[in-house]
């Protein structure tokens, strides 16, 4: 199983593979390190439940606040630190207003 950092940097690699010339503003750098914290917590979360980058996909792709707040808990749950930091993160995440959460599942979801 992977550790959190090392989805970290697996899933940074693959969200900036496909952001084209958005890394290249402030605002678009921090949209890329959510988006990439964001995919790496779900795939945390999906290999603690033994499930593949498809149910990631599928939350992406669905992207509704109150399962990503129960992903969150899932993980919170879970009593490992790891899955409290990435909980943190989703629910950091899942709180952003409808369109900005819009925008870093769609950024995440291209590199899936």
């Amino acid at each position: 199983m992977d550790r959190l950092d090392q989805l970290f940097a697996r899933s940074v690699q693959e969200v900036e593979a496909h952001a084209g010339s958005l890394g290249d503003t402030d605002a678009g750098r921090q949209l890329l390190r959510e988006s990439a914290a964001l995919l790496a917590s779900l795939r945390l979360w999906a290999q603690e439940q033994y499930r593949s980058d498809r149910a990631v996909r599928d939350l992406l792709e669905n992207c509704d606040v109150h399962i990503l707040s129960a992903v969150a808990a899932e993980l919170q749950a879970s009593q490992e630190p790891e899955a409290g930091v990435a909980a943190r993160s989703i629910a950091s995440i899942a709180a952003k207003s409808p369109g900005e959460l819009m925008v870093v599942a769609s950024c995440a979801l291209r590199a899936v």
